[in-house]
């Protein structure tokens, strides 16, 4: 979570860590999780510019996660938080997250999103068009990613 806070992708604050109860306390980020923002989308009809934004938040965020090598390992939409008042994107949830370089790992990182989009979320369109052309814009290292997410799994 530190890592991911110094390249710019803002988690939840960490405030305490007890040992002995083996406990850590976190900020609770108030707003809503982007699950929920795209299941309405589903009920009530698509706000393409929300839509958009949210995208392209997703997108520039796990660019630079995997351009500083940071694995997130659970990109979900249940794991992303817009906050309320800023319409901050903040992922929670690292526990599978992991240091790689490999465009390999990297592209598992997008398909586990690109899977939990189709399953969750189908009702909204491609979305992930729109986060792999933010991904694609924000990350320096695209090309090698994108070489393996789309050779590797279509």
């Amino acid at each position: 979570m530190t890592k991911a806070r110094k390249l710019g992708v803002p988690p939840p604050v960490l405030y305490a860590i007890d040992p002995l109860l083996h406990t850590l306390t976190f900020e609770f980020v108030e707003g809503k999780a982007v699950k929920d923002i795209l299941l309405d989308f589903g009920l009530y009809g698509i706000n393409e510019e929300l839509m958009n934004e949210l995208a392209t938040q997703i997108g520039v965020a796990i660019g630079k996660l995997h351009d500083g090598g940071l694995i997130h390992g659970d990109l979900t939409t249940s794991n992303m938080i817009i906050r309320n008042g800023t319409n901050q994107l903040v992922l929670i949830d690292f526990g599978l997250s992991f240091t790689s370089t490999i465009p390999e790992d990297k592209a598992v990182d997008l398909y586990v999103l690109e899977r939990a989009l189709l399953s969750m979320h189908s009702s909204c369109g491609n979305v992930m068009d729109t986060i792999l052309a933010a991904y694609r814009k924000s990350s320096k290292q695209w090309s090698s990613t994108m070489n393996k997410f789309s050779s590797g799994y279509e």
